[in-house]
């Protein structure tokens, strides 16, 4: 069913809960897996996985450069599909099916859109919901998660994908907005909320500053 579908898997010195999310995968009929690793430390973790296509940065450079390259290498594959993932099992396997049987709808850009409950903090929080606000009054839209890293594109945009500025965090909201800018329909999905208290690569200060900074930009 997800044979025309790729995984892209964008990730820096992952913990252990990545093996989980690659056998999540494999159960539920995902068969083409594309790991970036974005210059990880640790190359031990990704020794044992020999089925899976590996494209390596030599240092760390962030995970839109990591995606950008992701989206490269799959622009020239006979694909229906790319759907972006996280390594940490913050995204739940039904909802990355529901996203991709939702771009199989239609095949329009799918975002997989989260609630946030009290159970995240509330900075985190705060913070999602100011830059939500921000970026639907800038582009005059009603996208209820800017952030989300569950994304699902099709073909036929990979290309432009690559050539959209950003290398850290702020490149995925850099791709939402040339997608309202150009008219781009996008389709949005309901998925849960989870959140691990791990330590993660996103810095909420400065991450969130780069990305605000980018909003206000004319």
């Amino acid at each position: 069913m997800y044979d025309k579908i790729y995984v892209l898997v964008p990730t820096y010195d992952p913990s252990l809960k990545f093996y989980k999310v690659l056998d999540n995968l494999k159960d539920a009929g995902f068969n083409n897996v594309l790991i970036v690793d974005d210059g990880s430390e640790d190359k031990a973790i990704f020794k044992n996985l020999k089925d899976y296509k590996i494209i390596k940065h030599d240092k760390n450079q962030g995970k839109g450069r990591a995606l950008k390259t992701g989206f490269d290498y799959l622009s020239s594959l006979d694909i229906l599909g790319v759907i972006t993932i996280d390594d940490d099992l913050q995204q739940d396997i039904s909802d990355i099916k529901k996203v991709v049987d939702k771009f199989l709808e239609d095949n329009n850009v799918v975002l997989g859109c989260r609630t946030f409950d009290k159970k995240v903090p509330l900075k985190r929080r705060l913070s999602n919901k100011f830059i939500n606000y921000l970026f639907n009054l800038k582009c005059k839209v009603n996208i209820s998660d800017t952030q989300t890293g569950l994304r699902c594109f099709p073909k036929k945009l990979l290309k432009e994908l690559t050539n959209i500025s950003g290398d850290g965090f702020e490149y995925e909201m850099n791709v939402l907005k040339t997608l309202v800018l150009k008219d781009i329909p996008i389709s949005e999905v309901s998925i849960k909320t989870i959140y691990s208290d791990e330590i993660s690569h996103y810095k909420d200060i400065s991450d969130s500053y780069k990305i605000v900074k980018m909003l206000l930009k004319k």
